[in-house]
């Protein structure tokens, strides 16, 4: 074999090695920040949309709402705010959450209505199911979240409102 043919059979080898290189860094770089934000990625950001609210008597009302999910310094912490009213009616949920593994727990107050417990719950791919228990009252939570929409439920087991359902598109 030529000397000539050594170099550029030396120089594909290196090329290949170097273009590998390059796409594992790549991979590598662009892994970090899906993992850096945790379970809770999805949901990240300010939202706004509508949805109607179900009184307990079966009548169904009009609701706008805003909400604003942040990471908090660990990326397994969430607060979460959500603000919704109707002509008749005002939600305002506050909510400070953790994850491990695929578990949930934290605290969930609805300020409007003073009312306050413990949210336990799983979270999996921008799926939270939970559960709010406090004095005398039960609170079913789902939120399903692809990261631009998010379907919201919110369903007491007591009190004038027997659920919330929402649709919230990210706001820019």
């Amino acid at each position: 074999m030529s000397i000539f043919m050594m170099l550029r059979s030396s120089m594909r080898f290196r090329a290949g090695v170097l273009a590998a290189a390059g796409l594992s860094a790549m991979l590598a770089t662009a892994s970090v920040p899906a993992s850096a934000a945790g379970p809770f990625r999805p949901f990240l950001g300010s939202w706004q949309g509508s949805g109607a609210i179900t009184t307990q008597d079966g009548r169904r009302e009009p609701i706008s709402c805003r909400a604003t999910y942040d990471a908090g310094e660990e990326a397994e912490s969430l607060t979460q705010s959500l603000v919704c009213a109707s002509d008749a009616f005002r939600v305002n949920v506050e909510a400070s959450l953790t994850a491990e593994g695929g578990q949930v727990q934290g605290q969930w107050q609805e300020t409007s209505r003073g009312v306050q417990g413990a949210v336990t719950g799983q979270i999996a791919s921008g799926d939270f199911e939970g559960t709010v228990s406090g004095p005398g009252f039960t609170v079913q939570l789902s939120i399903r979240s692809n990261g631009r929409r998010q379907v919201v439920r919110i369903a007491p087991s007591t009190g004038d409102i027997r659920s919330v359902d929402l649709s919230l598109s990210k706001r820019k």
